[in-house]
């Protein structure tokens, strides 16, 4: 391929710079040839237009775009190499796509690609070249690759701590007595009612009797909270390492006095792993997909004969 491309050089370089003998006869300059195929000037500020606008970056040097071209290129001759191809059907359903998701008109489109400085030609050109590559892509790259299960399960017990931690919850019952005019009563009721629960008293019972708080009729219980939800000094005690299933005990709070029953508590829950699993192999695949895609593509650049003439 080399070879071939030094003699296509050798023969096409100089009939294209040299003067016109003729009225008429635009001379292209060659900004770069790939293997047999080269690249102009006006090719490149052409697909220089498409790509600043892709990128939404107008500053982009030329040299990048020509790089990027280059790139391009050989994978798009490596695409018709293995007899890919893109249907005119296919770019069609694509533009119709574009635009039903746009709401544009065959006209507003054209007024688009007009704003961008595109051809209609140009815009179907570059659909098909990001189509066949990523069917070459597909092909070469992302059709080989496959996830084990183990390496799934194995990065989700090494990440599971940082990751896939829930937050601690336990389920609670209180009984809730307001600060009234005077708080040295106020805290002798509350300490009289945790007083009769630790000799066996109903918690429901006593909820129902005197708790001021929303769950009063339902013997307390607030149900599920997780931590950080309660104020600091019912979170301190109910998320404590030391407390456990069962335990009750008065807390002052600005609002009044709580008397907390732990009901059930969950300090450590994770996210199972079957909810995460396609997400956690879908990861793994993509840095895979990206490692293989890089080691791909540089081997196929090096093999391709390149020479920059810009």
């Amino acid at each position: 391929m080399k070879k071939k491309a030094i003699c296509f050089l050798a023969v096409l370089i100089p009939s294209l710079l040299l003067p016109s003998q003729g009225k008429g006869v635009i001379i292209e300059r060659v900004v770069a040839v790939v293997n047999d195929q080269i690249i102009t000037l006006t090719d490149l500020q052409e697909r220089a237009i498409i790509i600043r606008q892709a990128t939404r970056n107008p500053n982009i040097p030329l040299k990048d775009v020509l790089k990027h071209i280059i790139i391009e290129t050989v994978q798009v001759q490596r695409a018709k190499e293995l007899g890919l191809d893109v249907p005119d059907e296919v770019i069609e359903d694509y533009i119709e796509n574009f635009k039903k998701e746009n709401k544009l008109t065959d006209e507003t489109l054209h007024k688009l690609l007009k704003e961008w400085g595109i051809t209609l030609k140009a815009y179907k050109e570059e659909i098909r070249r990001r189509i066949l590559i990523s069917k070459l892509v597909n092909l070469e790259v992302k059709s080989r690759i496959a996830i084990p299960e183990e390496e799934v399960r194995e990065y989700y017990e090494k990440h599971k701590d940082k990751l896939y931690l829930l937050s601690a919850k336990a389920k609670v019952a209180d009984i809730f007595l307001p600060w009234g005019d005077d708080r040295k009563t106020t805290l002798k009721i509350a300490q009289n009612i945790y007083d009769k629960i630790k000799l066996g008293e109903s918690f429901k019972k006593m909820a129902a009797l005197y708790s001021k708080g929303p769950f009063a009729q339902k013997g307390g219980e607030m149900g599920w909270v997780k931590k950080g939800e309660l104020v600091e000094a019912l979170d301190s005690f109910i998320f404590s390492p030391k407390t456990k299933n069962g335990d009750v005990k008065p807390i002052e709070t600005p609002q009044g006095v709580h008397i907390i029953k732990i009901l059930e508590k969950q300090n450590r829950n994770y996210v199972p792993f079957e909810e995460v699993k396609k997400e956690i192999e879908k990861k793994l695949y993509n840095q895979v997909a990206e490692k293989r895609y890089k080691a791909w593509l540089d081997e196929l650049v090096k093999k391709a004969y390149v020479k920059i003439l810009l």
